[in-house]
Parts: C-alpha cells; sequence; structure tokens
C-alpha cells in the first residue's frame, strides 16, 4: 500500500508518526517535503534504516525569492507525475502548497486524510484558509490535535465536516523518555547534568527560537524581580530550534546576559533522553508565546512535574480538565509579579512525580488506538 505523507521529514511530528503509527505495517512509504534544510542525523538514519522515500527539492545554497520557490514547486509536480496512484495521501500540516499539490493529482489518490497541527487552524494566512476550503471537501478523514481544534475547526468551517472530523493527538516522543528517565536519575542528578547550581530553580524559558516565544521580553520582565530573587533562579533558554531570525536570537542572548539571573543558552539539537532530562530538572516552565496549539514541549514540561506560567490567551481544554499545575497571566507585564508570587509561595518537589493525567494520553503506546481508529475506518488495516 503506498502512502505519501506531504510535509516535512525533519520535523518531530512527522517522524513520530511514522515510528509510531506507520512502520512495520507494509506500507510504502514517501515524504514530499517543502523545505530544503536538513533532516536530523536521527531521523535520517531511521528513514534510511526503514527504506522510507525522503523527496526534498533542489537547494540553491544562498539563493531566495520567487524564482526559486517556483523552480522548487515545479520539481514538486515532476515528482508527483512521475510517483503516480497511491493509496493514501496525506497532508500534514495543511500549508496552501500541500492543498495545491493535492488538488492537482487528486486523482491520483483513493483517499486523503487532512491533519491540521494548530496554527494552520487557529492563524491560517488567508490564501492558505481559502486552500483549505478548496480541499476538505474531498478528504475521507480530517484530524486535529486537540479539543481547542476542534472548536475552531467548527466555528470556521461549520458542522459540514463532523463526520469526518475527530481530535487525534500527537505522540511526543521524549513523554516515555521522561517516565523512563525519572526512574533512572533522581531530580537532583537531572539538575546537575544542566549545571544548575544548588539552592536555586529552574526556569525554562520558551522551547525554540520563533520570535513569536517572546523570549526577550521574558527575560526583560524577570530583570525587574528584586535581587535576592534573583539569585533563587538558573535560566535555561532553548534557541536550538526554528532559528529564523538572528536579530531576535541577538536580543534574546542580550536580554538573558541583562537579566541578572544565572544562564544559559541552549543551541545544539539534543535528542529525546537529553531532553526528558530537562524536563525533569525543570521547575518552572514560561509557555508566554502569542499563539500554540498544544506543543510538544508543553506537554512534556507538565508530564514530568513542572509548573507552567501560561498566557491566558493560550487555550488548552484538556489541560485546565485535568488541573494541571499552571499560573495564569493576562499579559506579559504581570511575569514578574506572577514569578514573585511563585518564588516565594509554592511548594517545588525535590523528587521526580511524573504528572499521569498528562501521561497517559500523549504516551505513544495510548495514541496507537485513535489513530488505528482512522485507519480502520479507511480500510487500511
Amino acid at each position: 500500500m503506498k502512502y505519501l505523507i506531504i510535509s516535512d521529514a525533519a520535523s518531530m511530528h512527522v517522524y513520530n508518526f511514522i515510528r509510531f503509527f506507520l512502520v512495520g505495517k507494509g506500507y510504502d512509504i514517501t515524504v514530499l517535503r517543502h523545505s530544503v534544510g536538513d533532516i536530523p542525523e536521527k531521523y535520517q538514519q531511521f528513514y534510511d534504516e526503514n527504506n522510507i522515500k525522503i523527496v526534498t527539492p533542489p537547494k540553491q545554497v544562498g539563493r531566495k525569492g520567487p524564482v526559486i520557490t517556483v523552480k522548487r514547486f515545479l520539481s514538486k509536480l515532476k515528482f508527483l507525475r512521475q510517483y503516480g496512484k497511491a493509496d493514501i495521501c496525506h497532508i500534514h500540516y495543511t500549508h496552501a502548497v500541500s492543498c495545491i499539490l493535492y488538488l492537482l493529482f487528486k486523482r491520483n489518490f483513493k483517499k486523503l486524510i487532512v491533519t491540521f497541527w494548530g496554527t494552520d487552524i487557529l492563524n491560517p494566512p488567508k490564501f492558505e484558509a481559502s486552500m483549505q476550503k478548496k480541499t476538505l471537501p474531498y478528504a475521507d478523514k480530517i484530524t486535529v490535535t486537540v479539543k481547542n481544534s476542534y472548536k475552531v475547526f467548527q466555528s470556521r468551517f461549520g458542522h459540514k465536516y463532523d463526520g469526518k472530523l475527530e481530535v487525534v493527538h500527537f505522540p511526543s516522543g521524549a513523554v516515555p523518555k521522561i517516565k523512563e528517565m525519572s526512574e533512572k536519575l533522581t531530580k537532583q542528578q537531572c539538575r546537575e547534568q544542566f549545571n544548575v547550581p544548588d539552592g536555586k530553580l529552574l526556569l525554562v524559558c520558551g522551547y525554540n527560537a520563533d520570535p513569536a516565544q517572546r523570549q526577550d521580553i521574558c527575560l526583560n520582565e524577570i530583570s525587574k524581580l528584586a535581587p535576592e530573587l534573583k539569585d533563587r533562579l538558573h535560566i535555561l533558554v532553548p534557541l536550538q530550534y526554528s532559528r529564523i531570525d538572528n536579530g531576535y536570537i541577538d536580543r534574546v542572548k542580550q536580554a538573558a546576559e541583562s537579566c541578572g539571573c544565572s544562564y544559559e543558552v541552549l543551541e545544539e539539537y539534543v535528542p529525546f533522553e537529553r531532553n526528558a532530562v530537562m524536563c525533569l530538572a525543570t521547575d518552572i516552565y514560561l509557555n508566554l508565546r502569542t499563539s500554540d496549539a498544544f506543543s510538544n514541549a508543553m506537554k512534556e514540561q507538565i508530564t514530568a512535574g513542572s509548573l507552567m506560567i501560561q498566557g491566558d490567551w493560550l487555550n488548552y481544554i484538556e489541560v485546565d480538565e485535568m488541573n494541571a499545575p499552571v499560573v495564569k497571566i493576562s499579559e506579559l507585564s504581570e511575569l514578574h509579579t506572577a514569578l514573585e508570587k511563585v518564588i516565594k509561595e509554592y511548594k517545588f518537589k525535590t523528587d521526580n512525580e511524573i504528572f499521569y493525567p498528562m501521561y497517559n494520553i500523549f504516551d505513544p503506546d495510548s495514541l496507537k488506538k485513535e489513530w488505528e481508529r482512522i485507519f480502520n475506518s479507511l480500510s487500511m488495516q
């Protein structure tokens, strides 16, 4: 059975989806990429070992602009003409170009699965939303990753797709690793691996280098704390991924240097095991980006028992239902006062304690049943 995924093989969502739900079921899997960026070595090794074909548009170093964009689009058209018919076309993230490619070759595909990731349903550009609207009538299944996205989908497209629409969660490769590492290492040992000074709380500020994280503003807010409270904090600033704006990265580094706390900026890719240790070492996690559907980082931090300071403009129905350890603020300007109260009053754990309501939803073994239900409905088993 030929299974075409139109997405990016460098994404952990695609990597996890393939390795947890597709491999070993006899599918002939191909991933047609939009990105020309490098694929993490661990991912590429897995794809090679499992005979998964990755199709990347031609990369022209140092060149950008409409001409290059058109050439890359034409290369995808050429591939799809040669690829021929397939049993399943699965659009992972409903990018406008993904929709266009499907519409041009829809007669070649028996079934279509459309999977919204988050921003593609919460805040798509106008043209992207238009292409989604043209594609959805052909979908055999439509999936969203969380309950809030389900509500947003219905508000945008109405109820005519209710029979096809389902909440099907994405797995996080780090979630099972968090539980595994919590049984191997103490919280103190996890903290030592990230050089957290004794007696300090570890605060993790965001999860990547996308300017939407607003880490520079968060760090400026932290600088407003009293000196004795700054001395209680050690800050990690993850900037490994989504490095799309060097000016923003420089501003974040400068803000970290000026905030008055001990800190470390993370800039190198880390495996799931290392990320799991970081989550277990964390006391406070700042989730204050402009928008978010249900990021892996948030799932992992809550699973590990971290206290999350969250913007109340981010809607996480599942998190509210499970009464997760969360402090909400309405404006970024409230961060320093919320931190002051948390540092003085919250009882932080000294031992690893998995937050099982989150773990039980996003453990890959649990999610297999959700995706098997989708596949069974399409007679793919």
